[in-house]
């Protein structure tokens, strides 16, 4: 029998025991002493557009060291994820542990290695900044979404604040790694055939904003 669903919320106590899975694993931040509560903050404020819905099938892209994966796992039937360099095998065991049974993949989300119109839900927090060809990554997201599918996108702001903040925590060359803003990626969701449904920004400063979460919907067929 199928629990009932709930509003889907990672905790810190989700965190314990998970491990980096490889090199652009960011979970030592959720952890963090100073930031932390930001970095889970800015997740939970993506994953309350969630509602309570439950989902057939969903797919997280980007799971890093499986975190998102135990916090939305209880609504969800089937669970899947694909990362571009974690240990797919690991991290599948770890959660399994945790009672969140996933498929995981090793792939990219240019080409994601599933079929057209599989998932009810696909779910990416901070991994489309890093790419270049965004557009190519959202076609992606959107062929393997079922008509009005959701999709739940969360990345951070790319401004100076956030190259201060970085600064502040040691991390260096941030420049190179946040390539694209989410205003640029905003503005090909019609494009590829997603509308917003909700969103959700994160402002720590009244006026300024950090993190950005978008509930978006596949339109058409």
């Amino acid at each position: 029998m199928r629990s009932e669903a709930s509003t889907p919320e990672l905790t810190r106590g989700m965190l314990n025991s998970l491990r980096r899975s490889g090199p652009s694993d960011p979970i030592e931040y959720y952890r963090h002493p100073l930031i932390g509560h930001l970095f889970r903050k800015r997740i939970n404020l993506g994953l309350r557009l969630l509602s309570d819905k439950r989902y057939a099938k969903a797919l997280e892209i980007g799971y890093g060291a499986g975190a998102v994966l135990l916090a939305i796992a209880a609504n969800v039937d089937e669970l899947h994820g694909i990362d571009l360099d974690a240990d797919a095998a690991a991290v599948e065991a770890l959660v399994q542990q945790r009672e969140c049974h996933a498929k995981l993949v090793r792939g990219s989300v240019y080409e994601l290695p599933y079929d057209s119109s599989e998932f009810d839900l696909v779910v990416c927090f901070s991994v489309f900044e890093h790419l270049r060809e965004y557009e190519r990554g959202l076609h992606e997201v959107a062929r393997v979404l079922k008509p009005r599918g959701r999709f739940l996108l969360g990345m951070p702001a790319v401004n100076l604040i956030m190259e201060a903040g970085f600064a502040a925590i040691r991390f260096k060359g941030i420049a190179d790694h946040h390539v694209t803003t989410p205003r640029t990626v905003a503005r090909a969701f019609d494009r590829v055939g997603l509308r917003v449904l909700q969103q959700a920004r994160l402002r720590p400063i009244p006026g300024v904003s950090v993190y950005f979460n978008w509930l978006l919907e596949k339109v058409g067929g």
